[in-house]
């Protein structure tokens, strides 16, 4: 089944760090949904022959929308797109934007599953990254929504200037002790262009230092691995049952169809984005036409490079779907490649699956390079 990724461009301030598309003027949401609801009606047609078992709500912040205007997007997808009962229903949530009744009347609303971009749980860490909320308030929030919920996220950063193992496994028990079972772990990204990445430019104390930020990546794997949680992908972490089903799609080359102004979809084989203009977005919807651009099919060598980055971030290169998406033989194909990763103590093969070890993990993207 597929997947359903709806892209909420609407974010209070931007934080320090960020690089994704939003805009801040919260004024302009009925138009948007109205925009929105024009895109699910246009593709609906497209695709209702097509069964889809996870929807997720990203952005921006989706938590910018009351739980009533969640709930009609909802019903809206549900009457015109194939929607299994069992689906997962995910939402980014912000702290800060919930009270005592947020979480019930949003679970009310549909959504199943909640993604809280805490980030830290340490003060002067949240002030660093220029976060909207308290770790009083995250703490408060994640413990009551646990309470009615076990299908719960927590994105961690890593990696900050100054900040110790102490500091990360502060967050960790943190999050842990909450009632989160699912774990994002990201290493601080200085993204061109952002705030972050203009301040480090100027003040070299900022810069990330790779071998302490090699070092945070095994003590967290370590950390979470020893609380009972799997490693199912690089910068995610799981207890059993409580993996994240949509973003599982991305590194398993399976299809998802993204609404709203920037996202992406990969569906047919090919690959597209929406306008990355909210304006053009709407305008373009306003004309009833969808705001989709730069439409492919990748190639051999794309589809390739594709799945074998996204298999070795995740569960592994498996071999025979390898074999089923490019019509060759992946161990013929790669057999030094991969002679040197076993003999380096940087991957195996488990169950028809090229997998890296927490090592090779920690140094993926320079392996991937390797195939290429």
């Amino acid at each position: 089944m597929s997947g359903l990724y709806i892209h909420i461009p609407f974010c209070r301030k931007r934080c320090n760090y960020c690089d994704f598309f939003f805009i801040t003027n919260t004024k302009r949401k009925k138009e948007f949904l109205n925009a929105l609801s024009s895109e699910i009606s246009l593709l609906s047609d497209q695709y209702n022959g097509e069964k889809f078992d996870t929807v997720f709500f990203g952005g921006g912040t989706p938590t910018v929308l009351t739980s009533a205007e969640i709930s009609d997007v909802i019903k809206n997808l549900e009457d015109s797109f194939n929607i299994d009962i069992n689906s997962e229903i995910t939402m980014e949530s912000n702290p800060e934007d919930f009270s005592d009744v947020s979480t019930d009347n949003y679970l009310k609303a549909g959504i199943n599953r909640f993604s809280f971009g805490v980030q830290s749980f340490i003060d002067s860490e949240l002030k660093f990254l220029t976060r909207q909320h308290t770790s009083e308030m995250a703490e408060q929030v994640i413990r009551l929504t646990s309470s009615l919920t076990k299908n719960i996220s927590v994105d961690i950063i890593y990696s900050l200037p100054l900040q110790t193992e102490e500091d990360i496994n502060y967050s960790i028990s943190k999050a842990i002790d909450c009632g989160a079972n699912h774990i994002s772990a990201y290493s601080l990204t200085y993204e061109k262009g952002t705030v972050l990445y203009k301040s480090a430019e100027k003040n070299p104390l900022l810069k990330k230092d790779p071998l302490k930020d090699s070092e945070f990546y095994f003590k967290v794997s370590e950390r979470l691995i020893s609380e009972g949680f799997e490693h199912y992908e690089i910068s995610n972490f799981a207890r059993p049952g409580y993996r994240s089903r949509h973003n599982l799609k991305y590194w398993t080359y399976k299809n998802y169809l993204g609404l709203g102004p920037s996202s992406h979809s990969f569906f047919f084989n090919k690959r597209w984005n929406n306008l990355r203009s909210y304006s053009g977005y709407v305008k373009t919807l306003i004309e009833n036409r969808l705001p989709s651009e730069n439409k492919y099919k990748p190639d051999t060598e794309q589809i390739k490079l594709e799945y074998i980055m996204l298999g070795l971030r995740s569960e592994g290169v498996n071999f025979d779907t390898f074999k089923k998406l490019t019509g060759e033989n992946f161990e013929t194909e790669y057999k030094s490649e991969t002679e040197e990763l076993f003999s380096a103590g940087l991957a195996f093969i488990k169950d028809g699956n090229l997998k890296l070890t927490e090592k090779g993990y920690s140094i993926a993207d320079e392996i991937t390079a390797r195939f290429f």
